[in-house]
């Protein structure tokens, strides 16, 4: 019995050995990755055929994905060099085909966080039936991203109403630069998830200009929505420079 039991130590140290070390090298590979990435996108070093050696595709994804997430408008059109020549998008839509639907979800949401092309657009566009409201949600996400004034569409079609959490994404979608929405007729519209997210916006983004239809919001709008709209316009009455504005909250 000792001596069973000292083997499945010895083999158990083993293998989590062999695991530790594995994971250390796929760290380094993707620490590597990022930093190759950065430097083509930000200063124009290197070549774009050596960014992707020497990490797994799924793994280069999230490095990716990481980058994007943290890089300004401006560096897009080079991000999206990349994106073309490793055939990122192609990659990951043939991923979600026969995908489980958790599965699926992931990885519309890695698509969602790169700049996309339009044709995914096209692609993701089937999802926005799934009967999943993951992957419906992630879909969505994808359209936000690759086409904007679709989107808006999209949403202002939706069954179900969007969660604050569902907002929470969409912000950090638009909020890359490359995402343009325009946010009055958001405000102004009579669809409640249309109004959430303008609501958010004006808030997330500091527009000052939207104190007025925030305050028609207040007074007229949906239960369910005032609350939200007093509290952006609280949030940003101290800086408005409309006196009706910031006289308003008390």
């Amino acid at each position: 019995m000792i001596v069973f039991t000292l083997f499945y130590l010895i083999f158990g140290g083993a293998i989590l050995l062999i695991y530790r070390r594995l994971s250390l090298r796929s760290v380094r590979a993707e620490m590597a990755a990022i930093e190759r990435i950065s430097s083509f996108i930000t200063q124009g070093e290197g070549e774009v055929m050596i960014i992707g050696r020497g990490i797994a595709k799924m793994s280069f994804v999230r490095c990716l994905v990481f980058v994007a997430d943290r890089t300004a408008e401006d560096a897009v059109e080079t991000m999206q060099i990349i994106l073309r020549y490793y055939h990122i998008e192609s990659y990951l839509l043939k991923r979600i085909e026969g995908s489980s639907s958790r599965e699926k979800a992931y990885y519309l949401a890695l698509l969602a966080r790169l700049p996309i092309s339009k044709v995914v657009a096209g692609k993701v566009s089937k999802y926005m039936k799934n009967s999943s409201s993951d992957v419906r949600f992630y879909a969505l996400l994808c359209m936000l991203a690759a086409v904007p004034e679709l989107a808006v569409r999209y949403i202002s079609e939706l069954d179900e109403r969007l969660s604050r959490r569902d907002i929470a994404e969409m912000l950090s979608v638009i909020g890359r630069g490359y995402c343009p929405i325009p946010y009055t007729p958001l405000l102004l519209s009579n669809n409640y998830n249309m109004q959430l997210l303008g609501i958010a916006m004006v808030r997330r983004f500091g527009i000052y200009e939207s104190c007025k239809d925030l305050m028609h919001l207040v007074e007229y709008g949906e239960p369910e929505l005032r609350m939200d709209a007093l509290e952006a316009l609280a949030y940003m009455s101290a800086d408005c420079s409309d006196d009706s504005c910031s006289g308003y909250v008390v």
